[in-house]
């Protein structure tokens, strides 16, 4: 019996290198909207030198035993927490402009602060600890104390003396997509999902794992069974015998997913905007050698408009109709394609995970919901306040509404 779904995370410190690959466009197998694979010149991750191919974009790293040599390190300490927080570091390749305060430093006027906490440590020194970096900084920094974080390049904050609760706590990053291929197990630092082949375990397909710096909701599926909710590609090898079968065996992201796949059984993609890494399992007699996954990452790019649907742009209608003048009757949310959206003004609609969009002293804005599925990766929050400080934020501005507090509204993800 097949085995349609197998993933394993592995997060871990660091591994070092260097990975050349080409910033991406690609295509998704198996919609309308599909481009046929051309084949042409591309530069693409190398197996023959795995020790000089990276696990991050960034390649930040975090020690709980001192600096790491040939590289700037920030001491990332806490006097009041006796658990091993005296030689911690953080550390990068250059200076990133990294600063670790503690409350009483603050405020620091020309620098974004995101605060480090643990709520299982006891007291509150772990309540007022600060990572800055400047405004001007091109790095956008979230904390999360419960696992690494969907779409994200996350840093393993773990010290291992510390008894409380360290061990899922990660700094995570905005990142471009970073992908490798492994014939021989899970890489050590990055996200791996098996791409297994019972039927083709003799042509070594019971330890391959295709990795990525970030988790984008990897899945596999052997047996055609396709995940709710995803954007599937088939990855086949035409020379592989009936008996392997490779005729129904599918790689998933969700809807939502940055990531588009194109896969190719002739050589990499063509074009200087391809991102290809080599699905080379050297077991295999059936010309593994010449199979390629290549991607493109694409946002999802949230726009709202006060004037009717955006051409080209999957658009879902935002609208109050007791709110006659506000003009709700011609706004719409729209993104790049379809995940899924539905809107509803009379409550949250069942099935389905909703956000409540509402807005203070306004006719009809008390019961309004944003409904995506319940499989769907995104978490919606919404503001009536102003952007929220390290996401993606949406502005909801209706300029023919009278009510002035839309001009500060926000969704954001």
């Amino acid at each position: 019996m097949k085995i349609p779904l197998h993933r394993v995370v592995v997060h871990r410190a660091f591994a070092p290198g260097l990975l050349c690959v080409l910033v991406g466009l690609g295509c998704q197998a198996g919609g309308d909207d599909t481009e046929p694979p051309v084949r042409g010149q591309a530069v693409v991750a190398s197996l023959d030198s795995p020790s000089s191919l990276p696990t991050s974009h960034h390649q930040i790293v975090f020690s709980a035993s001192g600096p790491i040599d040939g590289m700037h390190c920030v001491a990332i300490d806490e006097p009041q927490d006796p658990n091993g927080w005296s030689d911690n570091y953080l550390c990068s390749p250059t200076d990133l402009g990294f600063v670790w305060v503690h409350a009483d430093e603050l405020p620091l006027p020309l620098m974004r602060c995101t605060p480090v906490t643990e709520r299982s440590e006891p007291g509150s020194s772990w309540a007022e600890n600060y990572l800055c970096i400047p405004h001007e900084s091109p790095l956008t920094l979230t904390w999360s104390s419960a696992g690494p974080l969907l779409g994200k390049e996350c840093v393993s904050f773990n010290e291992p003396q510390d008894p409380h609760g360290w061990s899922d706590n990660y700094l995570c990053l905005e990142a471009p997509l970073v992908m490798r291929f492994s014939a021989s197990g899970p890489i050590e630092g990055m996200t791996c999902t098996l791409m297994n082949e019972l039927a083709d375990l003799a042509g070594g397909w019971g330890d391959n794992y295709l990795c990525t710096n970030k988790d984008i909701g990897l899945r596999w599926t052997m047996d055609g069974t396709l995940p709710a909710g995803a954007r599937c590609n088939p990855i086949v090898e035409s020379a592989e015998p009936a008996e392997t079968t490779w005729h129904d065996n599918f790689l998933c992201v969700p809807e939502e997913a940055e990531a588009m796949f194109a896969f190719s059984s002739a050589g990499p993609l063509q074009g200087p905007d391809w991102r290809c890494t080599r699905l080379l399992e050297t077991e295999d007699p059936h010309t593994w050698d010449d199979n390629y996954l290549c991607y493109r990452e694409v946002p999802l790019g949230f726009q709202f408009s006060s004037a009717g649907p955006i051409q080209g742009k999957a658009c879902t209608a935002i609208t109050e109709t007791t709110d006659v003048a506000g003009t709700w009757n011609d706004n719409f949310l729209c993104a790049e394609r379809d995940v899924g959206l539905r809107w509803s003004e009379t409550g949250a609609i069942s099935g389905m995970r909703c956000t409540r969009i509402r807005m203070s002293g306004e006719t009809g804005w008390d019961d309004n919901y944003l409904c995506v599925p319940p499989t769907s990766a995104l978490n919606f929050v919404w503001s009536q306040m102003g952007r929220y400080a390290n996401k993606i934020s949406v502005p909801f501005a209706e300029p023919a509404d009278p009510h002035a507090n839309w001009m500060d509204a926000y969704l954001c993800y």
